[in-house]
């Protein structure tokens, strides 16, 4: 496999327009709610085959159906999946960032999320697309990953100020 980074453009540009999601949201509870979600004590997981809804402060994340993995009394890894899964936040710039994909795997410890499958991220610079992207939530770097003939897209709205 090889990495498309875009990272040096897309964190120059994330950082001029000072994208980061609100400190706020962080300090919120975090409530997940789904139909016919089943918790699983003793394997440390939530399944919700019927659909997953999370959110935790502007965040808001909605998926056909869903698995969270619990370690220390948290969140440790949640995996959506279906037509689609849903996401948006507010972020500090007060611009609604948006992402939809077809699989999100949010992996706690990196915190990076591993977006799959007709991916979309609308943020105040753009769309950015691609089938396969990594978004790391602590440098705000977005990456293309995949085989060679993986396509990256990104749309800048200049007349966006």
């Amino acid at each position: 496999m090889q990495n498309l980074k875009i990272n040096g453009i897309v964190l120059a540009l994330l950082s001029v327009t000072a994208v980061q999601a609100l400190d706020s949201d962080r300090q919120q509870k975090v409530i997940v709610q789904g139909p016919g979600c089943v918790t699983k004590l003793k394997q440390n997981e939530t399944d919700c085959p019927k659909g997953l809804t999370i959110e935790q402060g502007s965040l808001l994340i909605k998926s056909a159906a869903g698995t969270i993995y619990h370690k220390d009394k948290g969140i440790d890894r949640v995996l959506m999946s279906g037509n689609q899964v849903y996401m948006e936040q507010m972020m500090e710039d007060n611009e609604k960032m948006v992402i939809r994909a077809n699989q999100v795997d949010y992996r706690k410890a990196s915190e990076k999320v591993f977006l799959s499958g007709n991916v979309s991220i609308t943020s105040a610079i753009g769309v950015t697309t691609g089938e396969n992207i990594e978004f790391d939530l602590r440098t705000q770097e977005i990456t293309s990953t995949g085989d060679a003939n993986t396509q990256f897209k990104m749309e800048i709205d200049q007349n966006n100020d």
